[in-house]
């Protein structure tokens, strides 16, 4: 287990009629109707609004980005870079930004492998899937009054044989695990701009503006489970299945429709330690030169017509840029 630690902020989004989301601000990230960052939903808000960014001493950075509507910190209106402290509050349109506390929290947490469930059981990509089964889904996109983000790339993860490992282990240990485990994940995601949409255990469903985000985020993260502790004396391997496509996302930022059911059905039939792509992701993210991609295979995924080829990130071989 690495032992590094770092500080980051809580920053939570309060918007008009929606949930609010609260984050760890580890990296700068950007506040908009189509940001690369946080998605608010808020007419007064611009397309790119506002980006906030850790400061020094605590604080946090507030950028505005040429909104049309301003953003104001405490009633004052930001017109250049910012500081702001615990306990501020930050308005874009009609939605307000709290900054709260910092916190030390581990740089990357614990380590999760994968291995295939052969038991029988649904895998916990099939729990935090299980809404997406309840319609007849057809390959059009499904959804009504529903805020279009456009083409996403969404990826499924989860830990192989959890359900075994967690009666091994024992509820107060397995609770250990998921967490730490959510720390990693988190960590990568947060660092390559992506979204942890929703999570149930230690499966998840994660979103990236880019494929190649989406997957130097999974490289890192079974990079870093490759170097991990041993729990219980295995090995804790992780699955990925990742997809682009067309989404539709709902008022609680969910995410629906055909191509967040391939992501899924991809991810359960990866193999622990497999970062497992559709061509589409490969065709978009092989051009680089860096990522390398083995081992295709023709599936036909469970609930979707066509037969799809799959492909398997070579991710011990890929060597970051600089």
């Amino acid at each position: 287990m690495n032992d590094s630690r770092m500080r980051a902020t809580l920053v939570t989004v309060r918007s008009p009629n929606r949930r609010a989301i609260t984050i760890l601000l580890d990296n700068r990230i950007e506040l908009g109707r189509e940001a690369d960052g946080i998605i608010v939903v808020d007419a007064r808000v611009s397309r790119r609004h506002v980006a906030l960014e850790p400061g020094p001493d605590d604080t946090v950075v507030v950028i505005d980005l040429g909104s049309a509507n301003g953003t104001t910190l405490d009633g004052v209106a930001v017109e250049k870079p910012t500081r702001a402290h615990a306990g501020s509050v930050v308005q874009i349109g009609d939605t307000l930004v709290e900054i709260g506390p910092p916190r030390t929290i581990a740089r990357i947490g614990l380590v999760t492998e994968m291995k295939r469930d052969t038991d029988g059981t649904r895998s916990t990509i099939d729990a935090v899937a299980d809404d997406l089964d309840a319609a007849d889904l057809k390959p059009e996109v499904l959804g009504v009054s529903v805020d279009e983000p456009g083409t996403l790339t969404v990826a499924f993860s989860d830990i192989e044989a959890s359900t075994q490992l967690a009666v091994a282990l024992g509820d107060t240990a397995w609770f250990e695990v998921l967490r730490h485990h959510h720390e990693l994940v988190a960590a990568h995601v947060h660092a390559h701009r992506g979204r942890i949409v929703k999570h149930q255990g230690d499966g998840y469903m994660l979103c990236f503006r880019s494929a190649r985000s989406a997957l130097l985020s999974a490289i890192g993260l079974e990079r870093d489970l490759s170097r991990a502790e041993r729990v219980d004396d295995r090995e804790l391997r992780v699955r990925i299945g990742v997809h682009t496509g067309e989404v539709v996302v709902d008022d609680d930022g969910d995410l629906f429709g055909k191509h967040v059911v391939v992501a899924a059905r991809i991810g359960a039939i990866a193999q622990g330690g497999e970062i497992l792509v559709s061509s589409l992701v490969r065709e978009i993210a092989e051009p680089r030169g860096d990522i390398s991609f083995v081992d295709p295979r023709a599936v036909q995924l469970r609930g979707i017509v066509d037969v799809e080829t799959v492909w398997s990130v070579d991710w011990r071989q890929y060597v970051p840029s600089g």
